[in-house]
């Protein structure tokens, strides 16, 4: 696994006779200066410090575990993005989709040559911005009802389950228009035959993540259906940066926002004070002014989609 081999690099580098409780800051600070001298970019870096320094990362089970003393997590803070690299991942970052593409990439005709589970898995990405990931990972547990709204619960309680950063640890309402697509009715379909997972015939433990498959199977959609859109990066990480800017457009509060997908507020006053908003503020807004979810309109045609989702 990629963790084990980044916590197996960093062992060679300290020496393997070098006790845990010894290890230092400064220690970690020679080792990702190592790594940044023999070429290694800024984004590996950053994996490398969320292995090893990270939520769920070697030093932090060190910690609970007691090899380590509970404290600074010596591993973490080292690696940050510069204001010009920032500036260059926007540039060569993932692509939104327009709405005239959406509904080309959801059209029945194109619609259809995706399987019965990456159907499913797009619209839930469409609709609530979350993360490949995060969509695959998904057990029926964590579809439920907060009164009359159905939510998904994202996060890292689950076996084989893992988040990218605390902020991403959320509930998502969902959008009326996926339910009338059929989404409840298709979870409870899966409950009534005895599945745990949302999509169960996908590996919870696949050694490329368990959205591996959803991100590959929707790239080959987008090749197929926009190979005469202008040349973009595009994927299924797309559909998230379309909802966060449609949510944008829409009006919808920036702390909102954060929220449904799982950002982290860059003002720390926000982060520090703002609270969080109920599902039903996510979902129909939290004041006459700031609209919720529920205010995005992606014209696809629903009636159509949900009777493919529904053929055998």
């Amino acid at each position: 696994m990629i963790k084990k081999s980044a916590i197996d690099f960093f062992i060679k580098f300290i020496g393997e006779k070098t006790k845990v409780h010894t290890i230092k800051r400064p220690d970690l600070a020679r080792w990702y200066q190592h790594m940044r001298e023999g070429g290694a970019s800024t984004p590996t870096l950053t994996n490398k410090q969320s292995y090893i320094g990270g939520k769920g990362g070697f030093f932090e089970w060190c910690m609970a575990s007691g090899y380590y003393p509970q404290g600074d997590n010596p591993a973490s803070g080292h690696i940050t993005y510069s204001v010009r690299e920032k500036r260059v991942r926007r540039k060569l970052g993932f692509k939104a989709y327009d709405l005239h593409q959406i509904q080309a990439l959801f059209a029945p005709c194109n619609f259809e040559k995706l399987s019965p589970s990456a159907r499913w898995a797009s619209l839930i990405g469409l609709h609530t911005g979350a993360r490949a990931s995060e969509v695959g990972q998904l057990l029926l547990s964590d579809v439920f009802k907060d009164g009359d709204i159905v939510c998904i619960r994202i996060n890292d309680e689950g076996e084989f389950q893992k988040v990218k950063t605390e902020s991403s640890l959320r509930t998502v309402p969902i959008h009326p228009d996926l339910l009338k697509l059929g989404f409840w009715e298709w979870t409870e379909e899966l409950r009534s035959k005895g599945h745990d997972r949302l999509f169960p015939q996908a590996k919870a433990n696949a050694t490329n993540g368990a959205g591996n498959w959803i991100s590959k199977a929707f790239s080959r959609h987008v090749a197929e259906v926009g190979k005469n859109w202008p040349k973009a990066r595009r994927g299924f990480h797309s559909l998230r940066k379309t909802l966060i800017q449609e949510m944008q457009g829409a009006g919808v509060a920036s702390e909102l926002r954060a929220q449904i997908v799982g950002h982290e507020l860059d003002d720390e006053h926000h982060a520090t004070y703002s609270r969080d908003f109920t599902n039903a503020e996510k979902l129909h807004g939290a004041g006459q002014h700031s609209p919720g979810l529920a205010s995005l309109k992606f014209n696809i045609p629903l009636a159509t989609l949900r009777q493919q989702l529904r053929a055998p």
